[in-house]
């Protein structure tokens, strides 16, 4: 036990002894050097760094051994007293962080803050980040004056993500700082550090001379809500650059409101197109009317974007003074503007616009032509039927389309248009390319009884579309083509759910009480929808008193089968027999009128709530069974003669 003791006492003292004879040799030298003469100079710097460098290897050596002995009082005071010599070495130095950061040493990594060596203090300051040692903010605050800008930018950091208020009143003054990317990370600290107290500071930051240095001085102010600094940002309204002008522009509409009128309408004269723009959709939000005089001129703007928007905000505040410059622009030769013309006259003018737009049917731009079209049908739909064949030509499909809608239409308001012709120029729309056409043409012919496009129409029976296949089965159905009942009754099996109940309409439509034996087999269709639907249309074809007698019955048998599975429970004998024929013949029938009662499909078979119905009955006879067994038993059990002949 002594030997071990002395071994360990031995093991302590021969590093200590090492690392205290480096230590003077290394004093010594630096005395020698503190004296030195310009002629010793020489013969100094290299012992100088000899020393170091022997001190460097020496306190690896003895943090090592340390460490792999666990000897934490050797590691922490080797730390503590050579940590510091390890200046050179960027390596050696980043190893003796990581170790303090393992082991939680922060008292031996505060020093550190103190280092010469600019990218020692920074490591410190990350580690202490990563630590999250709030106990060195104090330690960190001095930072803030550090002669190396990457210092000072972690320290701010990392004081921002402390959320150190105390470090405010050391983070304003680098407002002042030469490098602008300093002077915007301070701001970016301040707001977040919610320094209010800072904006005195941060307002003659927008007459700097790093324009993104004034913008990010407006935003922080906005943030701020900092309504002191309004006049200084209004100057900026006159800036250089365009982009400080136009976040300017957006800045004051949300800090002044209204009050910022006076300075944005100058901006409607700006040379830069963006900056006309932003400030036409700033005045969106402020008095448009009162701005009005100064937009009218807009209309005559070089920029057709400037103009569109002019035309739109006019609109909006009913400006019926502008209307002979709008309609001027329907010639424009931007069609945007042309198409916000038509519907700014529109909402000016109502019909008296329609002598003016009407021309602009005949533009070259198909969006141009279908707005004409959608502002004729809401101010004068008459004026549309003689041009409504033309339409059907339209290179623009958009256009075909709505013409066609446009003819149905006009022929439910019985207004006079050339039915015969348009039905010409819309049959060779069926085999158009595009499948909204020839949906549309199908549907179209449907609703004009166009008998002449039976055989145009056909073919689409089989198209690849499925909403096509749809809308051709209903325009047969409506025209009465007989001769494509077998391919209806085709379609009764088709593998979409919708063509077979499509199928079974038309053939109710074509063949009525002759579609039945066609239709019924829909009532055990494997979708719960069409099987429903076919029972549906049965109803209305059947009889319908018969078909009342089925719902009455179905709906007595519902209430009756409860009863009679409780029945069995108090009979007797024979009387006990009958009942449970009774019960099973009462099941059976309900089973029968409810998949045969159109007028309650619900109660079809693989029905949810007739399944959970019979499952119900079914427990209650079960239940009535098993007590009459029981009686039965313990009957039989406690009698002195049974009469085993004898059902109780």
């Amino acid at each position: 036990m002594f030997i071990l003791v002395m071994k360990k006492i031995l093991f302590f003292i021969f590093p200590m002894s090492l690392l205290l004879v480096n230590y003077i040799v290394l004093a010594e030298q630096d005395q020698r050097c503190f004296n030195r003469t310009s002629r010793s100079v020489n013969r100094c710097l290299p012992g100088e760094k000899e020393g170091k460098e022997k001190i460097r290897g020496s306190t690896i050596k003895v943090l090592a051994k340390a460490q792999e002995k666990n000897s934490v009082s050797n590691a922490d005071h080797a730390e503590k007293y050579y940590g510091k010599n390890l200046r050179n070495n960027n390596k050696d130095v980043l190893q003796l962080l990581q170790r303090l950061a393992e082991r939680g040493a922060i008292s031996s990594i505060i020093p550190l803050l103190q280092d010469s060596e600019p990218y020692v203090r920074v490591a410190a300051i990350e580690v202490l980040e990563k630590l999250g040692e709030k106990q060195a903010i104090p330690s960190i605050i001095p930072l803030l004056k550090d002669t190396d800008s990457s210092v000072r930018n972690k320290a701010i950091q990392v004081l921002v993500q402390f959320r150190a208020k105390e470090a405010i009143p050391g983070i304003i003054p680098l407002l002042n700082e030469k490098d602008s990317k300093v002077r915007v990370n301070t701001m970016a600290a301040l707001l977040q550090l919610e320094a209010k107290e800072a904006i005195p500071d941060i307002i003659p930051l927008l007459k700097d001379n790093d324009s993104n240095v004034r913008m990010n001085a407006m935003n922080t102010l906005l943030e701020f809500r900092a309504r002191e600094a309004i006049p200084s940002i209004t100057d900026l309204l006159k800036d250089n650059d365009s982009n400080i002008r136009i976040r300017a522009i957006e800045v004051l509409s949300l800090l002044q409101g209204k009050e910022a009128f006076p300075g944005i309408i100058a901006l409607l004269q700006d040379k830069d197109d963006n900056v006309r723009l932003s400030a036409i959709k700033a005045l969106q939000d402020l008095d448009i009317k009162a701005a009005a005089p100064n937009i009218l001129i807009l209309l005559q703007d070089s920029n057709a974007m400037i103009r569109s928007t002019a035309i739109s905000l006019l609109c909006k505040v009913k400006e019926k003074e502008a209307i002979p410059s709008i309609t001027a622009l329907l010639q424009d030769s931007n069609s945007d503007v042309r198409s916000n013309a038509i519907s700014a006259l529109e909402d000016l003018q109502g019909e008296e616009a329609v002598p003016s737009i009407i021309p602009l049917l005949n533009d070259n731009v198909g969006r141009v032509r279908l707005r004409v079209i959608n502002s004729l049908s809401r101010l004068q739909e008459k004026e549309l039927a003689p041009r409504i064949v033309s339409l059907l030509h339209d290179n623009d499909d958009r256009v075909r389309i709505r013409a066609m809608e446009l003819l149905i239409e006009l022929q439910e308001e019985n207004e006079v248009i050339p039915k015969n012709e348009a039905i010409s120029k819309i049959i060779p729309l069926l085999q158009d390319n595009d499948k909204n056409i020839r949906h549309t043409a199908v549907t179209t012919l449907k609703e004009l009884q166009a008998k002449e496009a039976i055989p145009s129409i056909i073919p689409l029976l089989r198209d690849s579309d499925y909403d096509i296949r749809v809308a051709a089965i209903e325009a047969v159905a409506k025209l009465q083509v007989k001769e494509a009942i077998p391919t209806l009754d085709f379609f009764l099996k088709d593998k979409e759910p919708n063509i077979r109940i499509a199928a079974m309409d038309a053939l109710i439509e074509l063949q009525g009480k002759e579609a039945i034996h066609h239709i019924a087999p829909l009532l055990k269709d494997e979708v719960i929808d069409v099987r429903n639907a076919a029972k549906e249309r049965l109803s209305q074809l059947q009889n319908p008193l018969l078909t009342a007698l089925i719902n009455s019955t179905t709906t007595m048998l519902m209430a009756i089968c409860p009863i009679l599975a409780f029945l069995p429970l108090f009979l007797t004998g024979k009387k006990f027999f009958v009942s449970i024929s009774v019960f099973i013949a009462s099941i059976f029938l309900f089973r029968i009128f409810a998949n045969s009662s159109p007028g309650n499909p619900h109660l079809g078979e693989g029905s949810m709530w007739v399944e959970i119905y019979q499952i119900a009955v079914l427990s209650v006879f079960a239940i009535s069974m098993f007590f009459k067994l029981t009686w039965y038993a313990v009957v039989n059990l406690f009698k002195q003669s049974p009469d085993t002949n004898r059902i109780v």
